[in-house]
């Protein structure tokens, strides 16, 4: 095993989860590989001081008392961790800019590739140019413009 294999295995081969034959190959390379065998001694160490630690138990009432405040907002708890999604909602305002942008992105995307291409006529570019800059303003003042004035 190289010493990228065995380095993942290293939390599994301390807390006993790999199988024999693996175990054998670790210990195997461990023997021959001292950056491995000092980076689990130092592992090892870590674990034995963590485990040293003392856990400890929230204050008497901690629980009901989280529990109440969140109550208090009347706001569920996925609700107060996913918050935006749940407030932000689509207005037709933006939802008609979005669409507007969209709708220029694609035309200019349009423009950009046909100019990109060799050998195109400016004459023809022009003419198609011209033509979709009349669809995109008759569509913005039958389609878009009654809809915004309408809103305010």
């Amino acid at each position: 095993m190289d010493c990228k294999k065995v380095r993942k295995k290293f939390s599994s081969y301390l807390d006993n989860e790999v199988n024999l034959d693996q175990k054998s190959k670790i210990k195997e390379h461990l023997k021959k590989c001292k950056a491995c065998s000092y980076q689990l001694k130092q592992l090892r160490q870590i674990q034995s001081l963590v485990q040293k630690i003392p856990s400890q138990k929230p204050e008497p009432g901690f629980y009901e008392r989280l529990s109440s405040r969140l109550s208090e907002k009347g706001m569920s708890l996925k609700e107060r961790l996913f918050g935006w999604g749940y407030s932000w909602r689509l207005s037709p305002r933006i939802a008609i800019a979005a669409s507007i942008v969209l709708i220029l992105s694609v035309s200019l995307l349009y423009l950009w590739r046909s100019l990109s291409i060799s050998g195109v006529n400016i004459e023809v570019f022009q003419k198609e140019y011209i033509y979709y800059s009349n669809e995109m303003s008759s569509f913005a003042e039958e389609s878009v413009l009654p809809v915004l004035l309408e809103i305010k």
